[in-house]
C-alpha cells in the first residue's frame, strides 16, 4: 500500500510505543537526562535519579493517564468516538492488557524507582527524597495496572 492511500488502521500518535526502535530511543533519552544532570549540572546520583523519577512520573501520569483522546493529534486519523473518552494508556495496543509495550513502560517506572531508591541513603535527612520517590512511583505504577483500566477515582477526569 502506498503512503497516503487507504485507511489508517491505528493512530500512530498512540501506537508509536510498539514501533521498532522506540524502546531504545526511550531508554537513551532517560540516560541522556541522567548524564546531563550528573555531568552537566553536577548533581549527585541521588539528586539526579530522584529528579528523573519524579519528573518522569509526573509527565507520564499527565500524558498517559490524565489527558483523554490523543495528546499528539494527527490530522489523518479521526479520533471521534471511543478514543476520545479514553486516556492514552487505555488506547495503547488497542486496549489489550499485558502486552510487551505495556510491560516495557511498567518496567521503566520500576527501574527508575529502584535507581532512585538505591542511590539515596537510608538516613533521616533523605526522608523527603524517599517520600517523593515512593509517592511518584505508587501513583504511576497503580495507574498502569490492568484493574485501573477505565477507572476514574472519585469521578475525577470523567
Amino acid at each position: 500500500m502506498q503512503s497516503g492511500h487507504g485507511e489508517t488502521r491505528s493512530d500512530v500518535g498512540v501506537e508509536w510505543v510498539g514501533a521498532k526502535g522506540s524502546w531504545t530511543f526511550y531508554i537513551l533519552l532517560l540516560v541522556a537526562f541522567r548524564v546531563f544532570f550528573g555531568l552537566g549540572l553536577s548533581l549527585s546520583a541521588q539528586q539526579s535519579w530522584t529528579i528523573i523519577n519524579v519528573v518522569h512520573a509526573s509527565v507520564t501520569f499527565l500524558v498517559f493517564h490524565w489527558i483523554k483522546g490523543n495528546p499528539f493529534h494527527t490530522p489523518w486519523v479521526d479520533m471521534a468516538g471511543k478514543g476520545e473518552k479514553q486516556t492514552w494508556w487505555e488506547q495503547i495496543d488497542g486496549s489489550v492488557q499485558n502486552t510487551p509495550s505495556r510491560k516495557f513502560l511498567v518496567a521503566v517506572v520500576v527501574v527508575l524507582f529502584l535507581a532512585a531508591v538505591h542511590s539515596t541513603p537510608f538516613e533521616r535527612e533523605y526522608l523527603v527524597a524517599h517520600l517523593a520517590n515512593v509517592i511518584a512511583f505508587t501513583v504511576v505504577f497503580v495507574a498502569k495496572m490492568p484493574f485501573m483500566h477505565g477507572v476514574r477515582l472519585f469521578g475525577i477526569n470523567r
